[in-house]
Parts: C-alpha cells; sequence; structure tokens
C-alpha cells in the first residue's frame, strides 16, 4: 500500500483542502481524486502526490455539469 496526498481545490477558500489515502497504486489514487471532484460543484481542481512526485491533476471547466444536480 502507499500513500498519497490529495490537494482538493475549492472556490470557497483560498487554501486547498489535503486529504491522505492509502491506497495499491496510481490509479486507485486517480480514481478517488475523480470521485472527490465530481462531488461537489464547489470544487475546482484535484492534485494526488506521492512524497514529491506529481501523480495527477484535473481541472474543472467551466462548462462541467454540477455533480447530481445539486449545490453541496
Amino acid at each position: 500500500m502507499r500513500t498519497y496526498f490529495l490537494y482538493v481545490h475549492d472556490d470557497r477558500y483560498s487554501a486547498p483542502t489535503l486529504d491522505t489515502v492509502i491506497v495499491r497504486d496510481d490509479a486507485r489514487a486517480i480514481e478517488i481524486a475523480n470521485l472527490r471532484l465530481e462531488s461537489s460543484p464547489h470544487y475546482r481542481a484535484v492534485e494526488v502526490w506521492e512524497e514529491d512526485r506529481v501523480v495527477f491533476r484535473r481541472e474543472r471547466s467551466a462548462s462541467d455539469p454540477p455533480a447530481n444536480g445539486r449545490d453541496a
């Protein structure tokens, strides 16, 4: 198992939220990051880091639909 850090950028706050996940590989960490980004319309971007390595970064575009059609 490996430890990854997720930085979730939220349009309501100036600093990203930090989450730690312990999963088997990069693919699972990326899957979790995508689910997290899609869980709230306030989340603008997510980054996945393993130590000093950037594993993944995704920004939500203005054309992305709201998550589940609701505001979190």
